[in-house]
């Protein structure tokens, strides 16, 4: 069993640390980043929609419950929100690739 959940763990820390992952990471931040400052339209949010949802609520959620103010939470959640969207989408293409492989 061990070993298996040692394999599981190091199998999505290559995920997490793979440079597609962190390329993946970097589109969906110049995604937020064009939208922001009105390059595009914020309609190519779309692109970070679950990301954003997940910021939001999180920050919701800190200045209810706990009372903290201002952005502070919801720039650090959109971050590891949108970190963790690249996580899943490239777990989600090496598993396609590999079932594709079989």
């Amino acid at each position: 069993m061990s070993k298996t959940v040692s394999r599981t763990n190091s199998t999505w820390v290559q995920i997490a640390t793979a440079r597609e992952t962190l390329a993946l990471f970097l589109l969906f931040g110049a995604v937020w980043l064009v939208g922001f400052y009105d390059v595009l339209p914020k309609e190519i949010w779309i692109i970070d929609f679950p990301a954003l949802v997940a910021a939001f609520f999180l920050d919701t959620l800190a200045f209810n419950e706990f009372g903290i103010q201002g952005n502070v939470v919801f720039y650090l959640m959109l971050v590891v929100s949108l970190s963790l969207q690249a996580v899943v989408l490239m777990a989600g293409v090496r598993l396609f690739r590999n079932r594709l492989e079989q």
